[in-house]
């Protein structure tokens, strides 16, 4: 194990505080290399336990980050722990404050509409007036891509020629569509940041700072779409609690 990197519950996640991971990005695009980079939470990380495709995807990207208290809670009990959460939105603000910088573009593909992608854009634009947008494609709603719709969104993203590719579906849609599509895409990095499209485009609300820095970021966004969360996070919330409780006993018998 790389001694950048601590595994939870089969993931193998960077231990990188906020700072640590903007340089270490910028780095890596320098180096002209593509990648892309996952936000797991715990939500995702019970999915991974239960399909082993998703792992696979999660443990070969360039970069893993916790966007999830419960992760870095629980890695409070390993000798090596996390510094941080990291949300996907906290690292597309703050990266886009060095790719203003560096002048990079961005596509991005997703979101709820088009409507959503335009003040995506006019908000970037008032922020970081360095940064292009290059273009945004707003996919059609339907579980699962056919190779003819990837091959049209893939052929509308090259021609854009963006270096940054911001992919806005739901988890893990986006994690299996990146994995799938990497290969083909002419861009330098791809991150999937699903919600971060609808709290910067202003259509949802964060929580407050003080709700995400005591892990109950879930409990505000329940409240806010209630009919589409609750189940969700309930169910994927207890069985996170399981997955933790089966592995500290696991590595309890380890030390014996």
């Amino acid at each position: 194990m790389n001694n950048d990197k601590i595994n939870i519950l089969g993931i193998n996640i960077n231990r990188f505080n906020l700072n640590m991971v903007i340089t270490k990005v910028s780095e890596m695009i320098d180096k002209k290399d593509k990648f892309y980079i996952c936000f797991p939470n715990a939500y995702l990380a019970v999915i991974a336990n239960e399909d082993r495709k998703l792992m696979e995807i999660l443990n070969s990207a360039k970069m893993v980050i916790p966007d999830g208290m419960p992760l870095v809670w629980y890695s409070k009990t390993f000798k090596e722990s996390l510094p941080q959460r990291i949300s996907g939105f906290d690292f597309f603000y703050n990266f886009s404050k060095v790719a203003n910088i560096r002048g990079y573009s961005y596509f991005f593909m997703g979101g709820k509409d088009e409507t959503i992608l335009n003040n995506i854009e006019e908000k970037l634009k008032s922020e970081f007036k360095n940064i292009k947008v290059k273009g945004y494609y707003c996919p059609p709603f339907i579980g699962t891509f056919s190779d003819n719709v990837d091959e049209n969104i893939i052929s509308i993203i090259n021609k854009c020629e963006p270096n940054i590719l911001w992919v806005g579906l739901s988890a893990p849609k986006q994690e299996k569509w990146i994995y799938k599509n990497i290969d083909k895409l002419n861009v330098k990095m791809v991150c999937g940041i699903g919600a971060v499209f609808n709290f910067y485009g202003g259509v949802l609300k964060r929580a407050p700072k003080w709700l995400q820095n005591i892990g109950l970021e879930w409990l505000f966004r329940i409240c806010m779409e209630p009919k589409r969360l609750i189940r969700k996070y309930l169910i994927n919330n207890t069985k996170f609690l399981i997955l933790i409780i089966t592995d500290l006993f696991r590595r309890f018998l380890k030390l014996k």
